[in-house]
C-alpha cells in the first residue's frame, strides 16, 4: 500500500499557514497523524522549507524531516 502524500505538511495548527522560517536553535515540536512526536531544536531549515534537521531532545541524535513526511508544527517558543 502506498503511503499518502501530505502536500502541506509544514502547517501551523493555530493559523493554518505554511510553517514560518525557523532560526537555528529554535525549540520545535512536531507531530504526525499517527501520534509520533518529535521535539528538539532546529539545526537547519532548507531555503525552500522542504527539509528540516532537528537536534532531538535527550541526546537522541538528529532527525531529517521532509515536508511530505506528514508532520505538523505542534508549537514553538516564538
Amino acid at each position: 500500500m502506498a503511503r499518502p502524500v501530505h502536500h502541506h505538511a509544514f502547517i501551523n495548527p493555530e493559523n493554518h499557514q505554511v510553517w514560518p522560517v525557523l532560526a537555528k536553535n529554535d525549540p520545535v515540536a512536531l507531530i504526525n497523524d499517527r501520534g509520533w512526536r518529535l521535539s528538539g531544536r532546529v539545526e537547519t531549515l532548507s531555503n525552500d522549507r522542504q527539509c528540516l534537521w532537528i537536534l532531538l531532545d535527550a541526546g537522541m541524535g538528529r532527525q531529517l524531516i521532509h515536508h511530505q513526511d506528514g508532520f505538523v508544527l505542534e508549537n514553538t517558543a516564538h
